[in-house]
This record gives structure tokens, sequence and C-alpha cells, in this order.
């Protein structure tokens, strides 16, 4: 059997008893009860994936989908997803997403009559976005979204990309594009408005989530995202031919719920206030829009969302860029170690990086490289291989004992463009002892007598 969003909850139910919080009551999505339930469970410290089996239509009718959250609110479940075992060290994530970011995954293509998400097919009139869970998140958002991945085909080049977005409900077949001006999908929806055509687009909203993580890794504009997501999944990525435009363009054939749609070229309607991924709400603005032509789901289908600004949210962001960052600054900076996106830093502003420095210059080249990547990031701290930088306590315990404040701090004007109100300029710390010159040594426990009391801690 491929691997698709159901399984995997089958199994982590049986691998990681009590991983799956499954919500028989009724709990209403429209009235903001998914997202409180959930920060219940967070004030509690309880990182659980939970399935609300028992939710309304956004008609206020009984659905017949369920709505499921929270599978990437830890590390180790991301590193489920990827079938590593138990995790080690929480780099050995980041590692293993980076060498897959650099593979390419083989593609499938099978017949609507073998594809799980061709069971139930709607049309016309009966593709209608209010028998779907649509869920209102922040309090004060101005309207109801759907928050998982959209999917473009390149008009000329042939190419699939993966942008995770949201879209927000306008009508029983129309709902905003948020294609923004750091996507791809903007690039793609511009080729295509130069040429005075309709752009296909696709939601997909539930897969195995592996296929959500490799939408997240950096990958350039041209790269085939089915590609990447099979590499991610570690088997070949299943595809079917859409209701709407047939082998013309090819739908995720293991996904929970497909909506396919067009996006009229030079319409722009309003969207937000959101609150999204940095915990604030996004202001205003004109947006695309997609106007349905067809919706195919499973039978009993999960539908997929998530609680933004939030750990799941974060680790869903921030672990791929681990990866596509230490692949580039590894070919800059041999030394690297490890790098980090910080939940503090909401997955997005701030870099911790730990390197085996050779040459002086090695923080100010790691440091830059990731700015360059990463058009969020506000702050990145360069610290040396001895410090963890999964462990805050140790990056700060570094900034506190090796940096000097005259010399290894830079402040650096008109970096970074995407939100204007978080500014554009950006901050390095070199936290690294110096190459030449005395320094301290490290407080160090003996390795041998760590060993020998192992025996109490099992």
């Amino acid at each position: 059997m491929s691997k698709n969003l159901q399984a995997f909850i089958a199994r982590a139910e049986e691998r990681r008893p009590g991983s799956v919080i499954r919500v028989k009551d009724r709990i209403d999505a429209n009235r903001h009860e998914t997202i409180a339930y959930l920060k219940h469970l967070d004030m509690r410290g309880e990182r659980k994936m939970v399935l609300f089996e028992n939710v309304p239509s956004f008609n206020g009718e009984q659905s017949q989908f369920s709505l499921f959250y929270n599978p990437w609110v830890t590390r180790q479940f991301c590193a489920d997803q990827l079938d590593m075992g138990e995790l080690k060290s929480n780099m050995e994530l980041s590692l293993e997403v980076a060498r897959r970011e650099l593979q390419k995954g083989e593609l499938e293509t099978v017949p609507s009559s073998r594809a799980p998400c061709k069971e139930v097919v709607l049309k016309g009139a009966k593709a209608d976005l209010r028998t779907l869970p649509i869920s209102m998140h922040q309090k004060d958002d101005v309207g109801a979204y759907l928050t998982m991945t959209c999917i473009m085909k390149s008009i000329d080049r042939g190419f699939y990309d993966i942008t995770f977005t949201k879209n927000m409900y306008y009508a029983p077949q129309r709902m905003s594009f948020s294609a923004h001006a750091h996507h791809h999908l903007e690039a793609m929806t511009t080729e295509y408005e130069k040429a005075g055509r309709r752009a296909p687009v696709i939601v997909v909203l539930g897969h195995h989530p592996a296929f959500y993580l490799s939408s997240c890794c950096m990958t350039p504009f041209g790269n085939n995202d089915y590609a990447t997501a099979a590499a991610f999944l570690g088997e070949p990525l299943r595809l079917t031919p859409s209701e709407t435009w047939g082998e013309d363009f090819l739908v995720p054939a293991d996904a929970e719920v497909v909506i396919e749609g067009e996006v009229p070229p030079h319409v722009r309607e309003s969207q937000n206030p959101f609150g999204e991924i940095l915990g604030y709400y996004q202001l205003e603005m004109k947006v695309p829009v997609v106007e349905v032509a067809a919706i195919t789901h499973r039978k009993k289908a999960i539908v997929q969302d998530f609680w933004p600004g939030q750990m799941d949210h974060w680790n869903l962001g921030g672990i791929p860029k681990e990866g596509s960052v230490y692949n580039v600054i590894k070919k800059n900076v041999p030394g690297i170690r490890a790098i980090h996106l910080p939940a503090s830093g909401c997955g997005r502003l701030i870099c911790y990086i730990s390197i085996k420095k050779e040459f002086i210059n090695d923080p100010n080249k790691a440091a830059m490289q990731a700015f360059v990547e990463m058009p969020n990031l506000k702050l990145c701290v360069v610290v040396d291989e001895d410090v963890d930088v999964f462990n805050e306590r140790e990056v700060m315990w570094a900034v506190s004992t090796r940096t000097h404040w005259d010399k290894d701090i830079e402040i650096i004007h008109k970096v970074q463009s995407f939100r204007g109100w978080l500014g554009d300029t950006v901050a390095m710390i070199d936290a690294t002892k110096p190459l030449n010159g005395e320094f301290p040594k490290r407080n160090e426990v003996s390795e041998e007598a760590m060993e020998r009391v192992k025996r109490f801690f099992k």
C-alpha cells in the first residue's frame, strides 16, 4: 500500500500508543473549538496528534470528514514520517532532510480507477466548499481558512510547485489564493497572467505528513516538487489525471481531498486579518482568487489543518529549512556541524549555527549565507561545535561568555524585505572562541563516570 495519511495515523497509534488522541465528541470548528482544544493541550504541555472525528461542515451540517492536527508537533514525529526510528540527536533529523532534499524520487501515474482520491468526484454545483470542515482559527481572523498546500504547474516548463499557504472561503465555488511576492506561486501566476490564461491550481487537504514536509524545503524555482515529495516519502509518488484538465495536470492519487480550480487573470480580492506563523495577524491585502471546478476525495476522508503560529507550524516550516540552509552553507563553510531554527524565533526569525572554525571569517560567511537563503531571518548566532544549538541555554551561555560586544556583533541594514513591519536590518553574533590566543577550557564531566552511572537512569 502506498503511503497515505490514514495509514500514517494507524501506524503512529501502533508504534507510539497514546500519541494520537481521537476526539469522538462533537467539536465545532466553525466556532474556534478545534483550536481551543489544541490550546488546552499546549497549556498542559501535551505534544500529541489530534483527530477530531465529529465536526460539522462549514454549512453547519454533520460532516462526513474528520479533522487532523499536530503531526509535526515534535521532532520525533517528523522523524517517524521519514522512517528514521528513534532519534539519537536533533541534528540527525536536519541532516536526513538535507539529504532527501537533494534527491529526486520516482513518480508513478495510475488511472483514476486506482486512485483513492477519486472515490468521490464532485463537479459543478456539487463541488461545494461548504461541505468541507473549514476552520476558524485565531479569535480575530476575518473568516474561515483552509491551511494546506496549493500546487501549480509551470505554463511551459512542465514542473510542479508545491507551496504551503492558505485559502480563505469566499463562496461555495470561490476562495482566496495566497500567492505572496516571495512565493513561487506568485511567479507562476504572473506567467499565466502575461499569457492572458487562467491558471490551473489544486489544493491538497490531506496526505502523508512527509509529503508536506517536502513542500517546506527551500528548493529553487523550476524544481519539480513532486519528485522531491517522492524522495521524502521514500517511495514513488503516485499521481493520477485531474478531473478538470486530465493528463495535462496530475494530482496526488493518495491524497485525502483534492480541490481543483482555476485562477482568473488580473482578479484580486481582499483577505486577512489572519493570525499567522509569527504570532501576529497579517494585515488586509489583495490576492488572486480560485474558482473551484471540482472536489474529489476518499470515502470517509480526513482533512488536515493546523493551528498557525504554534509548535506544529514552526516545526513544519523550520525543520525542512534547517536541511536546506545546511546544504547551502556546507558548500562555503565545510566546518558546519549543526543548524537550528528555534521556536523562540517561530522557526523563521532566529538561526543558531555551530561550526568547527578553521578561518577567522567562517562565522560571518555562515551567517550571511543564512540571511540570503531565508527572507525572514533577523538574527543569526554562530557558536563552536562544542555548543548544542538545540539547547537555547547553551547557546546563550556561549553568547555571554565568548562574545566581545565591541567586535563580535554585526548590524547590517537593508537586507530583508518580506515583512516590512519587521524591519530590513539583521544582526549576527559571533559567539565562537578566537582561533589564536589563550581561552579558558570549558568545564567537563568525566565520560567514564557518566558511563558508569548510566545504569541508574534506565
